[in-house]
């Protein structure tokens, strides 16, 4: 936050939404979206197997943020 970067989650009923109202590297994301891709991959890896992990808006597809949702997967009884 001391920097600007102004994330935060919200549960819902679906789970927990990742909310980046600010993107610190929005200038080196528009040349190289690698760092995008890596972000998402990197939240699924600390989400772990137990969840899924899908960007719902995107800074560089139009969004004015980037948000994540993080849902647990259904358990089978």
């Amino acid at each position: 936050t001391d920097e600007g970067y102004m994330a935060r989650v919200e549960a819902d009923a679906q789970g927990w939404l990742l909310i980046e109202d600010h993107c610190p590297i929005c200038v080196a994301a528009r040349s190289c979206q690698g760092f995008c891709r890596s972000e998402l991959q990197l939240f699924a890896e600390v989400a772990g197997l137990d969840a899924t992990v899908t960007r719902e808006q995107h800074v560089l597809a139009g969004a004015t943020r980037c948000v994540y949702r993080i849902a647990p997967l259904q358990k089978l009884a």
